[in-house]
């Protein structure tokens, strides 16, 4: 799997979603060293996104940093030589099915398209200070009411002390054949002194072809 490596995010060429690198627990936290305007990152702010992922949550800096910078797009070369259009922003449309869980904060959005992916794979990412249960209990019960077969996965197929390493808490699948739709729920475990958690949405067109959400 090739990737190209853009403003805070892993996004691979190809089929699969990326995830933003900024990452807690026993991970490093990494974000760029420029703005989307070409402005450097100043030490300080540098040192304030720090103490908002110590304090409450790498989540909570990736919103942070991803207000300041704005939106922003990129074209990635694939493979094959075809191009693959990414649009980033916190305030990207997605479809009105995508629920967000209640008092949770928007960290980024993302949208790509390329001809393998003529529909596009979109990406929310959100913020929550909410327990495992309670996020999982949200996403399978509102995706069930839109007409979703819902899977819970748990952390399959990694094992707990993988699943621990990744940071990962929980998924959900889910497939709405009557209208092409399939969505990814990856619920992450809580970081931070006062802890939040990342969950990240991942959703595309199911004739598009498979899809695998990348992991770090």
């Amino acid at each position: 799997m090739n990737a190209v490596a853009l403003a805070g995010f892993s996004l691979p060429i190809g089929d699969h979603v990326g995830r933003p690198l900024l990452r807690s627990a026993a991970h490093a936290v990494h974000w760029p060293s420029t703005l989307q305007d070409g402005r450097t990152m100043s030490p300080r702010l540098s040192a304030l996104l720090l103490i908002v992922a110590l304090m409450f949550g790498v989540s909570q800096a990736s919103a942070l940093l991803f207000a300041l910078m704005g939106p922003w797009t990129a074209v990635g070369l694939q493979h094959d030589g075809t191009a693959m259009h990414m649009a980033f922003g916190q305030s990207l449309p997605r479809p009105e099915w995508i629920p967000v869980y209640p008092g949770a904060t928007i960290v980024q959005t993302s949208l790509a398209r390329s001809p393998q992916l003529p529909s596009g794979v979109g990406t929310l990412q959100i913020g929550t200070r909410a327990g495992l249960d309670d996020v999982r209990k949200f996403y399978r019960d509102e995706l069930t009411a839109a007409g979703f077969d819902v899977t819970d996965r748990g952390i399959v197929p990694l094992n707990p002390a993988t699943a621990a390493f990744l940071g990962i808490a929980g998924n959900l699948s889910g497939r709405r054949p009557a209208t092409d739709d399939h969505i990814e729920v990856v619920i992450r475990t809580p970081d931070g002194l006062l802890p939040s958690r990342m969950v990240e949405l991942h959703w595309r067109k199911i004739s598009d072809g498979p899809i695998t959400v990348a992991q770090p």
